[in-house]
């Protein structure tokens, strides 16, 4: 069975990289870090904004790489494509994990806490370098007081329909901010991190090491996973 989803994720890989040829896009996988400054006011409209790719290559996500689908044929949202992308990931997942998870309990009050929001919808600042749609091992840095006009997603594994309208559903930064408000928690984090779509988690590693790093110097006591 690893053998298969191997076989998948390579003939995915290099449909993809034919593609991208054909769009002339740069397919490089320099790690980008994002400074988390917002862009002036002026260039910004009212809302999230999707990254364009060009008529070719959004012709060919909405076809062949359709986010209702896997592989363009298989119904992501059926058991079946439950199955087949547990098939893809759990090998992965089980060469990487080594004993237990490491949870740590929360040794303070929800009300005194200081929370961090981790999610990976492909969210990022207008002016940062978007996420590279074939896959990206990079992070992105959102300050706490980013607007829904701020951001912008490149991620082309989900229906991004609702998360355009509404940020929220894939990084709930003024929910959070209303906790923040209203007690409920004591602290929203000054800076929050955003990952992009990644078929590797091993190549994922240093970020996430990095992200754990910054996280655990910012004094942090709890983070809000948000997956895409």
């Amino acid at each position: 069975m690893p053998g298969l989803a191997r076989y998948w994720q390579d003939l995915t890989r290099v449909w993809r990289a034919y593609c991208s040829v054909l769009i002339g896009m740069n397919d490089s996988t320099t790690e980008t870090r994002s400074t988390g400054h917002l862009e002036s006011p002026s260039a910004r409209d009212n809302g999230p904004v999707q990254t364009r790719t060009g008529w070719l290559r959004e012709f060919l996500d909405s076809r062949i790489f359709n986010s209702a689908t896997l592989f363009g044929v298989i119904p992501v949202g059926t058991a079946f494509g439950h199955w087949i992308s547990k098939l893809i990931a759990l090998p992965q997942l089980r060469r990487l994990a080594v004993g237990e998870v490491p949870w740590t309990p929360l040794r303070k009050p929800l009300s005194e806490s200081t929370v961090v929001l981790l999610s990976t919808g492909g969210v990022h600042l207008r002016n940062d370098k978007p996420f590279n749609l074939n896959g990206d091992p990079t992070f992105r840095i959102i300050p706490k007081d980013a607007q829904q006009a701020d951001l912008a997603i490149s991620h082309q594994a989900y229906d991004k329909t609702d998360a355009l309208r509404d940020i929220n559903l894939v990084f709930p930064i003024e929910r959070l901010r209303e906790l923040e408000t209203e007690h409920v928690i004591g602290r929203l984090s000054e800076l929050h991190y955003a990952f992009g779509l990644m078929g590797s988690a091993k190549k994922l590693m240093p970020a996430i090491k990095e992200v754990a790093r910054r996280i655990s110097e910012s004094g942090v006591d709890l983070a809000l996973l948000v997956p895409a």
